[in-house]
């Protein structure tokens, strides 16, 4: 099953895609193969909070370098 949709793409990635993809079925083909690979690549973050937990160890290290830093010697 397919759906048709609309997408607004910028004047540089369309030509590009078309130069790629002449037919219409070629870049249907092509921005579906794109958007699976990005899928299976990239995790979904639900929320602002699953985000932050993400990167916690990443941010607290952050934070405990400036603090460090900041330390009067």
């Amino acid at each position: 099953m397919t759906t048709q949709a609309s997408i607004f793409l910028p004047d540089e990635i369309f030509i590009e895609l078309t130069r790629r993809a002449p037919r219409q079925d070629e870049r249907s083909n092509l921005i579906a193969e794109a958007l699976r690979y990005f899928f299976a690549t990239h995790q979904v973050m639900d929320t602002e909070l699953a985000l932050i937990n993400h990167y916690a160890e990443e941010l607290n290290q952050e934070a405990e370098d400036v603090l460090d830093y900041q330390v009067l010697r």
